[in-house]
């Protein structure tokens, strides 16, 4: 009887079979994908409604980005505040556009980025179902990634990363047609779409180059047979490239933007520091696999399977990692809490203390406990995968090596996926990287997580089905977290608001009001139109040592969650409640006198 294949070993067997039928899909499957386009979109809008994110407050980085836009609206030029280290051009433009079609205020600018949010959400699915996904596995995905806790608050936002994912997804899109149509006059028209959509999303935010980059000489390499479509990529590739050098050297070169070092001068120091370099990797991974645990589920059940009836390697791999584990917990119990990488997830919720200090904590000890205990399992079960190291790559390099019809788009997306993974670890080395760093991989990781679970050796088993409902159910449960922490986020953020109000209506000025970085940013560029980041190296003497990002702010009175003795006490203002969906439900913003200036505020 021939040895069945791994869950892992499954995915490269069958990825061909699987994804071909997705290409030439019959009416029932086009409907199927129509009404599954739709619930995606309806699911998103209603969740963007809930989470209602109105308040004339920027979030987080995005009131450096408004500023950008709000003086290329008045002044007709890109004029920069030492905090880019994103290259803004297209995000500039795009927020100016409706800045002239509905005026400036931070609401506008964040719904600005609705209609990008919503592209993305569409071409996630078109992706994973071209991916090799059937339609009810790639509807879950695209439902994981709209849902998930790091996209929704910044879908709602004016950041550069939602923006950044829909020219990533577009140029993916417009290369997978292209490939699809070689021979036709219209894959002429797909390839430069795709480089011109992976070359314009890479002005507002960098990364998004590594689209065109990577997929271009690819599928010049992969349709080699076709002369002039092959002449064609690599014509693109070379203008890609030329105009991406041309645009970092003139950003570079702008005042007060933030210097971007070679990928070589990274990868240098991330050699010469291997510990911080592992640490970040390990940390980024755990991270990565928390976010499309959901869709791990299958791969996890049928993998411990393996583990079971499997070689004693096997056995002994997995065992050893959970020992080791959890002597690690034993001896350092903060490693049994998340998030390893922090940013827009943290224990008080979305952006953590930040917008307000003394925020009650959400995500207690218990929750991180398990969530944490359960992404360090799934970690050393799917490490069981690794006694068959060398049969995958067997099994993978035809794939990637020749795609044939149906596999490109997979093979393009895993491409770039490590690719970036690499970069973003790179990174690490000189800046600091946050959680939402990950977001443009979780549609190829759920992926690839979930094809093992359409290959004929593991589908149509009830166990499979079980665990497809209890994925279902995680998908609920982070869905809902990521609703109730961004209405939490946004209902605090008008009650910051108010609070500010009624401090103007006193007559106290912007300058000596603590009210969190959003707000004390927007004062500091409404006094000199520049933050104070020890990144700015141009012009020489920008960064003042010894001051905070927002030094022309001296607070006399600050918003907290309370008083905070000796620092603060409390005011004639008082506090503004404000109601959260997440526990303790009714909160407040509390209005306190400095006493004693933290160190923070110079």
């Amino acid at each position: 009887m021939p040895e069945q294949n791994s869950p892992a070993e499954a995915v490269w067997d069958g990825v061909s079979r699987t994804t071909v039928t997705t290409i030439n899909t019959d009416s029932t499957e086009q409907n199927q994908d129509a009404r599954n386009v739709l619930i995606c979109l309806a699911v998103f809008t209603a969740e963007v409604l809930l989470a209602w994110p109105f308040a004339d407050l920027a979030f987080g980085d995005d009131v450096a980005y408004s500023h950008v836009a709000y003086i290329l609206t008045r002044t007709g030029h890109l004029i920069f505040n030492g905090w880019e280290a994103a290259m803004m051009l297209q995000q500039a433009y795009w927020g100016a556009l409706f800045i002239r079609l509905f005026g400036f205020s931070f609401v506008c600018m964040r719904l600005s980025t609705i209609p990008l949010a919503l592209g993305a959400v569409v071409l996630c699915y078109k992706l994973a179902r071209r991916a090799g996904l059937r339609p009810q596995n790639a509807l879950f995905v695209t439902l994981l990634f709209a849902l998930c806790p790091l996209y929704l608050p910044l879908a709602v936002s004016f950041m550069t990363d939602v923006p950044a994912i829909f020219f990533m997804f577009a140029s993916f899109y417009a290369f997978a047609r292209a490939e699809e149509s070689v021979g036709e006059p219209g894959s002429y028209g797909w390839l430069a779409l795709g480089a011109v959509t992976g070359f314009i999303g890479g002005t507002g935010r960098q990364i998004v180059w590594l689209v065109p980059v990577i997929v271009l000489p690819y599928l010049a390499w992969v349709k080699r047979e076709h002369r002039w479509f092959r002449l064609w990529a690599e014509a693109a590739w070379v203008g890609v490239l030329a105009g991406l050098n041309y645009t970092t050297f003139w950003f570079n070169h702008q005042l007060y933007t933030v210097f971007q070092p070679s990928v070589l001068s990274e990868l240098k120091l991330a050699i010469k520091h291997p510990f911080a370099t592992v640490n970040i990797t390990a940390r980024l991974y755990m991270m990565l696999v928390l976010l499309v645990l959901p869709a791990a589920i299958p791969l996890l059940l049928q993998s411990s399977v393996e583990t079971w009836r499997g070689p004693r390697l096997r056995k002994i791999i997995v065992a050893t990692l959970l020992l080791v584990v959890l002597a690690a917990i034993a001896i350092h119990p903060s490693l049994a809490s998340l998030p390893w990488v922090s940013n827009t997830l943290d224990w008080e919720g979305i952006h953590g203390d930040g917008p307000l200090p003394g925020r009650p904590i959400v995500l207690t000890r218990p929750i991180r406990a398990v969530l944490a205990v359960a992404v360090y399992v799934a970690v050393c079960i799917l490490a069981g995968e690794l006694n068959k190291i060398g049969e995958l790559a067997k099994r993978a390099w035809p794939v990637v090596r020749d795609a044939k019809e149906g596999t490109f788009t997979l093979a393009a997306m895993s491409l770039v996926s490590a690719a970036y993974f690499f970069l973003v670890i790179v990174r690490a080395s000189e800046f600091t990287v946050f959680d939402r760093y990950l977001l443009p991989l979780l549609p190829c990781a759920a992926t690839l997580l979930l094809l093992p679970s359409q290959a004929k050796s593991l589908s149509g088993q009830r166990m499979l089905r079980r665990a497809m409902r209890a994925s279902w159910t995680l998908l609920i449960v982070f869905g809902a977290y990521a609703i109730l922490s961004t209405q939490d986020y946004w209902s605090l953020a008008r009650a910051r608001v108010e609070a500010t109000r009624r401090l103007e209506s006193a007559k106290i000025p912007r300058s000596g009001v603590d009210a969190g970085m959003e707000y004390n940013g927007w004062t500091q560029l409404l006094i000199n139109g520049r933050l104070n980041w020890w990144y700015v190296k141009n012009p020489p003497g920008a960064y003042r040592p010894g001051y905070g990002i927002t030094p022309d702010v001296v607070p006399l009175y600050r918003l907290e969650y309370a008083p905070n003795p000796p620092e603060t006490v409390p005011s004639e203002f008082g506090s503004v409640p404000y109601f959260s969906l997440l526990p303790p439900f009714h909160k407040q913003v509390s209005i306190d006198r400095v006493v004693v200036a933290s160190k923070g505020d110079r």
